[in-house]
């Protein structure tokens, strides 16, 4: 097994009402993350988004992890468990401004087998 150091970015254009979700995970068979601290922000913040984060196959069926109710200046969680493919970090905003750039970061150890 190789170890690599992980740091993976996801985007979304938040809505007209400034909610927005970005997701990312491994995609390679055998790709293990682990170690994980995922970090969230918005490119503008005259709304503070409240930003959620999850873990798992999807966002309903995911784990929470942590809120912050500064989702667009900028926070982090290191509450993540070992993500396998088939799962995802998932990072849900709501309340920051309309039609601006969300940003996921998630930072670890990326496994390959």
């Amino acid at each position: 097994m190789r170890q690599l150091p992980l740091n993976v970015s996801a985007q979304v254009t938040l809505d007209g009402s400034g909610n927005g979700t970005a997701s990312i995970g491994p995609l390679s068979p055998g790709e293990i993350w682990d170690g994980l601290t995922a970090a969230v922000r918005v490119a503008t913040n005259t709304d503070e988004a409240i930003a959620s984060v999850y873990a798992g196959a999807g966002v309903s069926a995911g784990y929470f992890r942590g809120a912050t109710t500064w989702g667009s200046t900028g926070d982090s969680t290191s509450q993540l468990p070992q993500v396998r493919v088939g799962g995802n970090i998932f990072a849900v905003w709501t309340g920051g401004d309309a039609h601006q750039v969300a940003t996921l970061t998630v930072t670890g150890t990326r496994t390959v087998r």
